[in-house]
């Protein structure tokens, strides 16, 4: 009896494991197929061959990121502690991916470290409860580092990026990325890396970075600022900020383009509903500049002796040119500034900045209207200054008298 009573419960349990096995299964295949739809609508859908679960985790196997010929292979990945259904949303602790050394048709890929955390993704009951209702989220993403080599040489080098994403208690999203040290040699049947071969140049080595706020609530968003840096050339610095990017907005963006891809023969309606959906829009600032590390003292002398030249003739040839080109703008005030600051700065290479700094948000119909119908406007719409070598003003000049088109220096912005 105790035998027989011992074989029941035991073929009991195997019922109940088996039972489980196949409901972890069928979790495993769901969530999987909803980590390929999340994934479909973005610039890298994943694809796999199947699914499997172990214990917490989910095994996808035969991974594939990318579409066509360019598709990476990542073979298995395996996204840990995984927790969630289809309906409330799914949660993954973290996707440590596999290093990569793939050779294909002369080019070698090497990548290794690469590793999401902090993943969700969102339900499919009703809007998404995520940070900006976004279909998906993660805490942070990582490489350690990638290289790509074409013919047995480095093409492309990249140390140890980075991007975090973090939540305030008001739903704001703060956003920083880091790049790791970068090289890329220039290519070989390319007429502009002729050029850069001929003043020195063999490859670009520098960093970057980037921090980005966003508050999908107002639809405020502000970078602040994007930065490169690339050795013995210079460094690009650009700030700005935007109104009414909102998630309805930039849902309502991702179909319009969805739907141009689809269908390009409709350019022209899709053109029509990206300026409707630019009037939720406005521009608060900008700031571009470029501090500049010894290239442009290289290019004029390149040119300057390609053209026979002194290199203060190639500099007041180029000053010329600047009003030359901006006289159909009929904006004399814009034209003198923008003219003495290119001037100021072929003389003297530092840096160049152009900067928007309005009183207040300005929409972007209205910039989109001036753009169309009196361009002249646009230094005074947009209050757009242009300034070399750091040069400041304590206080705007005044507008000079004239037609609407007349100009109003700002000071730069900061």
């Amino acid at each position: 009896m105790r035998v027989s009573r011992t074989r029941g419960i035991l073929a009991g349990l195997a019922l109940v494991l088996a039972g489980s096995g196949s409901a972890m299964a069928a979790d495993a295949q769901a969530f999987g197929n909803r980590v390929k739809e999340v994934t479909a609508e973005t610039s890298f859908p994943l694809n796999f061959a199947s699914a499997e679960s172990s214990g917490d985790n989910v095994v996808l196997k035969g991974v594939t990121a990318g579409t066509g010929d360019g598709a990476a292979k990542l073979g298995d990945v395996t996204f840990e502690t995984v927790t969630g259904s289809d309906a409330e949303g799914w949660k993954v602790a973290r996707i440590p991916f596999a290093d990569i050394n793939t050779t294909e048709n002369g080019r070698q890929i090497v990548a290794n470290g690469m590793a999401v955390e902090g993943l969700q993704i969102a339900g499919k009951t009703g809007p998404s409860k995520l940070p900006g209702e976004a279909p998906y989220y993660f805490d942070s993403a990582a490489v350690n580092g990638l290289k790509v080599s074409e013919g047995g040489k480095d093409a492309l080098t990249l140390g140890a990026t980075s991007l975090t994403n973090a939540v305030d208690t008001d739903g704001k999203i703060a956003t920083e990325a880091t790049l790791g040290d970068f090289t890329i040699a220039l290519p070989q049947d390319d007429e502009a890396a002729k050029t850069l071969r001929d003043i020195g140049y063999e490859s670009f080595t520098g960093t970057g970075s980037m921090e980005m706020n966003w508050d999908p609530k107002t639809g405020a968003l502000a970078v602040e600022p994007l930065q490169f840096t690339v050795e013995n050339v210079g460094a690009v610095d650009l700030a700005y900020s935007i109104g009414g990017y909102t998630p309805a907005f930039a849902r309502s963006l991702a179909t319009i383009q969805k739907q141009m891809a689809a269908d390009p023969q409709a350019a022209q309606s899709s053109g029509m509903a990206i300026i409707g959906l630019m009037s939720q829009l406005n521009i608060g600032n900008l700031q571009l500049s470029f501090t500049d590390a010894s290239l442009t003292g290289k290019l004029l002398d390149y040119y300057a002796k390609k053209n026979n030249q002194s290199r203060d003739q190639l500099i007041s040839a180029l000053s010329q040119l600047v009003p030359q080109s901006l006289a159909s703008l009929n904006n004399p005030a814009f034209q003198a500034q923008v003219t003495s600051a290119v001037d100021a700065f072929l003389k003297d290479p530092q840096s160049l900045t152009v900067s928007i700094d309005p009183a207040q948000a300005i929409p972007a119909t209205q910039i989109l209207g001036a753009v169309m119908g009196a361009p002249q406007t646009l230094p005074n719409v947009l209050q757009l200054r242009v300034t070399a070598n750091d040069q400041t003003t304590d206080e705007p000049d005044e507008a000079q008298d004239g037609d609407a088109g007349t100009a109003t220096d700002v000071p730069a912005a900061q």
